[in-house]
């Protein structure tokens, strides 16, 4: 009998209505807590016309008197000492801003200050991050970030702590200065740019300083060697609210965009002219409950995917990067994407408007997101265009999770929709978290389950999948193994899945022994590994024993490590690598692979890694490089090199050698305009292609892009032949009531 479909889009929408009116009426404070002491502060209040000055100067007369968050504690290298270097923190908001000063005492001449951009990864630079947990829930929490070179970022961080979704982007704005005692930064992060619970009095906080010239970390709240900064459930307190102004909670971006495009190796190689225009508006239905939508939805400014060559039967993957997918990200996360070591997404958001590369265009679309009391919810609806090779298409996901405690989650999940417009297909599941903070020593445990079935127009649509994921960390031991079961019938045409047919289990086990204090060591690092996979019906699929790695980091943040690994792999039928040019037959394959790897800290103007990597792979064998490189020349100038290059050998007519170059050259004139260089090449599709992204914040929340692409096929006789080009200008621009 035929299995109906799970959720329907018209299910969707009356979802959709009864959460927005149902969690109205139950809005009310939900808070979770386990009695556990937590370090306290306290935030000012500062009336609007004596609010600071966002500058980086900290010489407004409000910050004289206001509270400090006390003395940060010693994270690394040294757990629990007096940091060598003070750090005083202090908060204020008034109605519309929450304003955090901060001043990090050091030597000026060992500041690292390198990093401008928004969302740059500080990791070469001194920098502060601090998190809020408006809800107090303890599970969700905003992430904001500050470098000595005026580098802002922000994140959502969720699951309590084990997803962090670095690309959202809020509204706020924080300036830095290096001053002769140091550095300061100053920041704003408005009320309404961040969801939150209603009337709260107080936030779940946490704060982290980095001193990049000597490698140490000091924290505020839980300050712990075997408990990652992002653990929410640890945070500390902020107390001390009052009322704050939402206004209408309303926030509309209009955008205006234009492109030229043009194929050089057609006929008519002439410029073809696209102006667009189109929007998104977000409303506040409650503090913490937002309903989104988009209209001609243009994803132009969109950085170009990094090059990869499949040297494997399995399907690549390519991360999101559209903006308005990113935005809200965590609250469709589902289960566990790594039970048994194979990735596992029931919801993948690049399914839609993109088809084998090729975009599809997004009429519209619609989303529900943010927290009810113990709920999370994340609901999206959208509609795209047919092109020559699909349908117009309606695709739905409905996402809940329930908070059973501060360690403890209950949800659902739905989707229906198939954007290759093959027919119909509906996926549903269930998931369960749930964390023991202290489960052997100094170790917690966490454990995801969950179960999935999918169902469809055709007959071999109708699948299921499982998965269970344990993970314990602490200071020095890590345990995680799982198991992933997928039928060959599960078919999420909204999800990513690697392998299907299987049941795959791994254990990995890691040890990371610190040194005494002296060496110019830090610590030992070991970790190996166990693999097992089996067909559906039970037949042996691999086996694999790793060391993963063995080796050392340095005080100074380097890392050299070395593995060795023996596989034992059945191939079910014959496939073809490297522009389908090389067979590798159907049979039994036992290789052994082994390489080194070194990694320089980052903290170093110039900074990079290199690998080796050799040993048999399938009937023949394979020697594998890869190497990159940064020069940070200065604030102004950043560079960077990226090269890989495998030498596969199995055997006469089936040779072949694969290379994926990149070079950057980025120009940061301020941390609101920049101009970013990305030109990449790989010998299996031979084109060459260059992009330039110019962006300027001209405030926060409004964007203008420019962005110029070229793309150049490589011949047998090895010319460059132009194919296609590419310019696009757009301007978003945002507007609050």
């Amino acid at each position: 009998m035929r299995a109906v479909p799970l959720v329907h889009p018209p299910l969707l929408v009356l979802l959709m209505l009864l959460v927005t009116c149902g969690v109205i009426a139950g809005q009310g404070g939900y808070r979770a807590g386990n009695g556990r002491s937590r370090r306290t502060c306290r935030v000012g209040r500062v009336a609007a016309k004596a609010a600071p000055r966002v500058d980086g100067r900290l010489d407004d007369a409000c910050w004289r008197d206001a509270p400090a968050i006390g003395e940060l504690v010693m994270v690394e290298p040294w757990l629990g000492r007096r940091p060598a270097e003070r750090t005083v923190v202090k908060l204020l908001h008034d109605r519309d801003n929450l304003y955090v000063a901060i001043s990090c005492y050091q030597d000026p001449q060992t500041i690292r200050a390198s990093q401008r951009a928004r969302d740059a990864r500080l990791d070469p630079d001194d920098r502060v991050e601090l998190m809020v947990d408006p809800f107090e829930n303890r599970r969700t929490a905003y992430f904001f970030q500050i470098g000595a070179g005026g580098s802002i970022g922000d994140a959502i961080v969720s699951a309590n702590g084990t997803r962090f979704n670095k690309p959202w982007d809020a509204i706020w704005w924080g300036e830095s200065r290096i001053t002769g005692e140091g550095w300061v930064a100053e920041l704003a992060i408005p009320f309404r740019s961040i969801p939150r619970q209603e009337n709260a009095r107080s936030w779940g906080f946490n704060l982290k300083r980095y001193l990049r010239c000597r490698n140490e970390e000091y924290q505020w709240a839980n300050p712990s060697q075997s408990v990652p900064f992002f653990r929410v459930s640890e945070f500390g307190t902020i107390t001390g609210f009052g009322e704050v102004a939402t206004g209408l909670g309303l926030q509309v971006v209009p955008y205006v965009a234009a492109g030229l495009t043009r194929d050089r190796t057609a006929a008519d190689s002439g410029w073809d002219f696209d102006p667009n225009t189109g929007g998104e508006i977000y409303y506040r239905v409650t503090p913490s409950l937002t309903l989104a939508t988009t209209v001609l939805t243009d994803f132009a400014q969109t950085e170009n995917d990094s090059r990869q060559i499949n040297l494997n039967r399995f399907p690549l993957f390519f991360p999101e990067k559209r903006d308005f997918f990113l935005n809200g990200e965590s609250y469709y996360s589902f289960g566990s994407q790594f039970a048994g070591g194979t990735r596992f997404l029931p919801y993948f958001s690049r399914r839609i408007g993109l088809s084998d590369g090729d975009v599809v265009p997004i009429q519209w679309g619609v989303k529900l997101q943010g927290e009810v009391g113990p709920f999370e919810v994340g609901m999206l609806d959208v509609q795209v265009d047919g092109t020559e090779t699909t349908q117009q298409e309606n695709l739905s996901v409905a996402r809940v999770k329930y908070a059973l405690g501060e360690q403890t989650t209950a949800g659902l999940i739905a989707t229906h929709g198939n954007p290759a417009s093959s027919g119909t297909n509906t996926v549903g599941g269930v998931d369960f978290y749930h964390r023991i903070p202290e489960f052997v020593g100094d170790m917690d445990l966490q454990i995801t389950l969950d179960a999935l079935a999918s169902t469809g127009a055709r007959d071999d649509d109708d699948g299921e999948s499982f998965g269970i994921d344990l993970q314990a960390r602490g200071n020095e031991w890590s345990v995680q193994t799982g198991t992933r079961w997928v039928s060959d019938e599960f078919r999420p045409a909204l999800g990513f899945v690697s392998r299907r047919g299987i049941r795959q289990s791994e254990l990995e086990v890691g040890y990371r022994p610190r040194i005494p204090e002296g060496s110019v060591l830090r610590r030992y690092l070991f970790e190996v590994s166990a693999r097992r996979a089996e067909q559906w019906d039970g037949s042996q699929q691999e086996t694999r024993l790793q060391l993963n790695e063995v080796g050392v980091e340095f005080q100074n943040g380097d890392r050299l490590t070395a593995f060795v690994g023996r596989r034992w792999e059945r191939v079910a039928a014959d496939f073809t690598l490297f522009r389908d040019s090389v067979t590798v037959f159907a049979g039994d394959y036992a290789v052994t692979r082994y390489g080194a790897r070194y990694r320089a800290n980052e903290g170093r103007a110039v900074s990079g890694s290199l690998g080796a990597f050799h040993g048999g792979f399938f009937d023949g064998s394979s020697t594998s490089l890869r190497a990159d490189a940064a020069w940070r020349v200065s604030a102004l100038l950043q560079t960077g090199l990226g090269y890989s290059s495998t030498i596969v050998d199995l055997g006469p007519m089936r040779e072949f050698t694969t290379h994926i170059g990149s070079a950057t050259l980025d120009l940061f004139f301020s941390p609101t305009l920049s101009v970013q260089n990305l030109v990449q090449f790989d010998n299996e599709s031979e084109v060459l292609g260059w992009q330039s992204r110019l962006r300027w914040i001209y405030r926060p929340g409004c964007d203008f892009f420019f962005v110029v692409g070229t793309a150049w096929q490589r011949t047998d006789d090895a010319t460059l032949i132009p194919t296609e080009q590419a310019v696009n200008l757009k301007i978003a621009h945002t507007l609050r009531f």
